[in-house]
């Protein structure tokens, strides 16, 4: 008997690769249970983020989110509960 499911969006809408650069992994979303809410339009529980761009890393823990993006495309929106800052140069 096949199930049904509710997703509103795909693996494979999403910029993997430009997630992965700023530390939210496929694999990660899989193994804490989370993709399958994300795909359905649902809020994540809280994760613990390590967030990296090339002048900061953010330390925090957030709920995630997909939503349509400006230009149609699916982003991934989070909604951070606590964070840490750190200058990138003082490493």
């Amino acid at each position: 008997m096949n199930q049904k499911t509710n997703h509103v969006f795909r693996v494979g809408d999403l910029d993997w690769k430009g997630l992965e650069a700023t530390g939210i992994s496929r694999q990660m979303l899989e193994e804490s249970g989370n993709m399958e809410l994300l795909l359905q339009g649902e809020e994540s529980e809280a994760l613990p983020l390590k967030l990296r761009t090339p002048l900061l890393y953010i330390t925090m823990d957030a709920t995630l989110r997909i939503v349509e993006g400006p230009e149609g495309k699916p982003v991934m929106e989070i909604d951070g509960i606590g964070h840490e800052l750190e200058n990138k140069e003082d490493e």
